[in-house]
């Protein structure tokens, strides 16, 4: 039933939102400004009414209490008035001082019921019940006492006296009352003057926020006015100085503001249609000649690849054959050092040799990097430490050959060779899944003798090459080739402190030459 009910009350409400949002949109400016001032107004009189109203409400209360204290005392003034009346009664027998002691025990009685429904508080309740009982047993002797004297019964002054001790009574009971009334007045007034506080604070409060939303409503109608305007008049000079290609102003309302924008987006598109057709063919242009200069690049990167391996394959069998005659040599001579720097050099020329194609996995490329390493460990001896570190899985990835070696080379040169106490070299591959794609980070850290800001910057604009070596250059470039300038490659360097190199890319299944 509650999916039956949503089904039908929501797209309702959908349909309601959506009309009221285009009636409004379709409003003229006069109208809205009009609903503006009508709002600043409604919200004004609603806060004057919520002000008069609450200030009413103290004013009854203070005037109920107020009534409250001139009723108990009035009992004061009617019961000492009665005492007075009936002593002279009793005295002179005067007619008319009987009648007002009469009239006075009916106004007192009167005020009785009159304060026992206007105090409502328990305590005061006892004490009135108290003053009435009181009452009717002192007016009780009196009536008593003026019936005696009008039969000359001369005891009758006994019942007056009776009388009289119980208005003491009654006095005491009125007092009590008073002094009630006053703590509960009080209590009352410090109330009202806590909410007087409370409302002194609302209202600030309140006023605030009308100020508030009143300027909101205000920056809103101005800016729904002012700013399409400005920028009207910002696009139009812009055209005028000859800046065609200037965006669509956008405006959803529907009155004079938004038809003149409409207009002006027409113009402009028609104008900018008109020169469309010669930016596209410069355009078009530029990107070819981009699109040649990077053939070109890599026309002389191949050269430069092909050249080096022209110039590294110059003879091997006579090579490898004089390498393998001093490694025998070196064995009969029980040369053992010998034998194993002559077999990792060995190693380095066939890796780079018997490997064709420019793509090799990680495993291979570690290998050959430790094989290097290993020979310049016998030069360095304990000034140079190394240590790898890889993910499971991460040495299947595929790389460009060569691609560790020529930036292990340059961090042994330059940053730990000039440092007299030598360096560390750290490998580490790390492999991390984002958005269900693998990526590779591998990072060459080692804590040799650092750059300057300068000096890093030398080397990252790749002007430099290395006769000696395939140099960072070569690598960065076959590196961005190979994976379609989608990988990252970044070097950070420290002076006195070493240097990272950092390559990051998506792990894939590449094989073939770059």
């Amino acid at each position: 039933m509650r999916i039956l009910l949503n089904q039908i009350i929501f797209p309702e409400r959908k349909n309601i939102m959506k009309r009221l949002k285009d009636f409004w949109l379709h409003l003229s400016i006069k109208i809205k400004l009009l609903l503006y001032f009508f709002i600043v107004i409604a919200i004004i009189s609603l806060f004057n009414l919520y002000l008069n109203n609450n200030n009413y409400k103290i004013v009854d209360q203070f005037d109920g209490t107020m009534t409250n204290y001139y009723g108990i005392n009035s009992l004061l003034v009617i019961t000492g008035e009665n005492k007075s009346l009936v002593t002279r009664y009793l005295r002179e027998l005067n007619p008319d001082d009987k009648n007002a002691y009469k009239q006075k025990k009916i106004e007192l009685m009167a005020k009785i019921v009159e304060l026992e429904d206007e105090l409502t508080s328990t305590d005061a309740y006892f004490i009135i019940i108290a003053i009435r009982n009181a009452s009717e047993a002192m007016y009780e002797n009196w009536d008593r006492a003026i019936e005696e004297r009008e039969q000359s019964i001369p005891t009758y002054f006994n019942a007056f006296y009776e009388g009289e001790r119980i208005e003491v009574y009654v006095l005491s009971y009125v007092e009590d009352l008073l002094y009630l009334s006053l703590r509960e007045g009080d209590a009352l007034y410090n109330k009202l003057a806590s909410e007087a506080m409370v409302m002194r604070q609302i209202s600030m409060f309140l006023i605030a926020i009308s100020a508030l939303f009143t300027m909101l409503i205000g920056l809103f109608f101005v800016n729904s006015f002012i700013n399409p305007i400005k920028n009207l008049a910002s696009n139009s000079m812009r055209i005028a100085s000859g800046d065609l290609n200037v965006e669509p102003i956008a405006i959803v309302s529907k009155d004079e503001v938004g038809i003149l924008a409409d207009s002006f987006n027409t113009m402009s598109h028609n104008i900018r249609r008109y020169v469309n057709d010669l930016k596209e063919k410069v355009v078009i242009e530029k990107r070819l000649h981009e699109e040649e200069l990077e053939v070109v690049h890599m026309e002389q990167l191949l050269r430069e690849s092909q050249f080096e391996a022209l110039q590294s394959q110059i003879n091997p069998h006579f090579l490898f054959n004089t390498l393998n005659t001093i490694s025998r040599t070196a064995m009969f001579e029980e040369a053992q050092d010998t034998t194993k720097l002559i077999q990792a050099l060995s190693n380095l020329f066939r890796y780079k040799l018997k490997n064709q194609s420019s793509v090799i996995h990680l495993q291979e490329e570690l290998w050959i990097t430790e094989e290097y390493i290993y020979l310049q460990k016998f030069r360095f001896k304990e000034r140079l430490t190394y240590e790898i570190i890889a993910d499971q899985g991460t040495k299947s990835v595929n790389v460009p050959i060569f691609m560790l070696q020529p930036i292990i080379e340059n961090t042994i040169i330059h940053g730990i060779e000039p440092k007299v106490e030598g360096g560390k070299i750290r490998i580490k591959i790390k492999s991390r899944i984002i958005d269900d794609k693998e990526w590779i980070t591998l990072r060459i850290t080692d804590t040799g003798v650092g750059m300057t800001p300068r000096r890093l910057k030398e080397v990252l604009s790749f002007t430099e090459m290395k006769n000696h070596s395939i140099g960072i250059s070569n690598v960065y470039h076959r590196f961005m080739i190979m994976y379609q300038h989608k990988g990252t490659f970044r070097m950070m360097s420290k002076k006195g402190a070493g240097t990272c190199v950092e390559f990051k890319f998506e792990r894939n299944d590449l094989d073939g030459k770059i």
